[in-house]
């Protein structure tokens, strides 16, 4: 092999890197909501109040946005974790709740489920759903995507605090950050 020709080769092996997925990141959220005690024959309907938590433009996180990538640089996005937590009162458990489905949503595409859970014991505080096998990477990239829920249940016996957790797996080339060092080096 020439020497003349090991440039063109590393820079050549330097534009396949960029184009090819080749890391992951995560992306973690949370929030919490006070649940409003009831009466026994009070059922429990809609989204449980994490309005703001679950609308949103998971592009313009922290953990994004750090990585030097841009929305056309995401090649799969999938629900690593989802989970409901009773934090207080102490002792509290999710017992009131019979089920519920998660839904992904956003302009202009389909409602798809991602996770769901049936199973709430007494005594119990945390609850890890179920987990659908959905590449939300539409989603994500859209203006903004939106967790919405399908509850079954009663609402507890005294004012409870719930928080939900998620965690996405975001693949991603390297071209955002190729790109990054690229204008990095051009302004040096």
């Amino acid at each position: 092999m020439s020497p003349r020709t090991i440039p063109y080769l590393c820079a050549l092996a330097f534009w396949i890197g960029c184009e090819a997925k080749i890391y992951t990141f995560h992306v973690e959220e949370s929030g919490q909501v006070l649940v409003e005690r009831g009466t026994l024959l009070e059922d429990l309907l809609g989204d449980l109040g994490f309005d703001s938590f679950l609308d949103m433009d998971i592009t313009a996180t922290d953990e994004f946005v750090n990585q030097g990538v841009e929305p056309g640089d995401v090649r799969e996005v999938f629900l690593d974790l989802f989970e409901l937590e009773a934090i207080s009162p102490g002792g509290a458990d999710l017992s009131f709740l019979e089920s519920i489905e998660i839904y992904v949503e956003s302009p202009d595409l389909p409602s798809v489920l991602i996770a769901s859970a049936d199973d709430f014991p007494e005594g119990q505080s945390l609850v890890v759903f179920e987990l659908e096998d959905a590449d939300l990477t539409d989603y994500v990239v859209s203006q903004s995507m939106t967790f919405t829920t399908d509850i079954t249940g009663h609402r507890p016996d005294e004012d409870t605090t719930v928080e939900a957790r998620f965690d996405l797996a975001v693949g991603v080339t390297t071209q955002g950050a190729c790109s990054q060092i690229r204008g990095k080096g051009d302004s040096g």
